[in-house]
């Protein structure tokens, strides 16, 4: 997205900024498609209690894929109304909230089991106060 926002600036023009624009969104596209993009389906599966996955997984996707058809429904009008470069700052910040949540809240399930994972989920209890 930076590159996106350097080639609708100034810094850049003519064919440099064609150059920017093109590379940026295929560089997004493949990090998007190897990083963040199959993550709501694989990390639901994994955190997610047996007895409610199916439901939860169908009606968190189904959420997903509604917000994703706003987003397409409305990116020309916004790109329109406030520009390149503002709109692609606007998504890359997205983009970093999205990095700092993750390494902030998502719990690591590699190599745990779905007991292990599950207990790590639950609330842990203040054992100084009771003392």
């Amino acid at each position: 997205m930076g590159l996106q926002v350097i080639a609708a600036s100034s810094f850049a023009s003519g064919s440099g900024a064609m150059y920017l624009s093109v590379g940026g969104m295929l560089m997004f596209v493949l990090t998007f498609s190897l990083g963040a993009g199959p993550v709501p389906g694989l990390l639901m599966s994994e955190i997610l209690p047996s007895n409610i996955r199916a439901k939860a997984i169908s009606l968190c996707l189904t959420i997903h894929w509604v917000i994703n058809f706003f987003v397409g429904l409305l990116f020309l009008r916004l790109l329109e109304q406030i520009g390149a470069q503002l709109l692609y700052t606007i998504f890359g910040s997205f983009c970093v909230m999205a990095v700092v949540f993750v390494k902030k809240n998502v719990l690591e399930t590699k190599g745990k089991s779905l007991q292990e994972i599950q207990i790590a989920f639950l609330p842990q209890e203040d054992t100084s106060t009771n003392q």
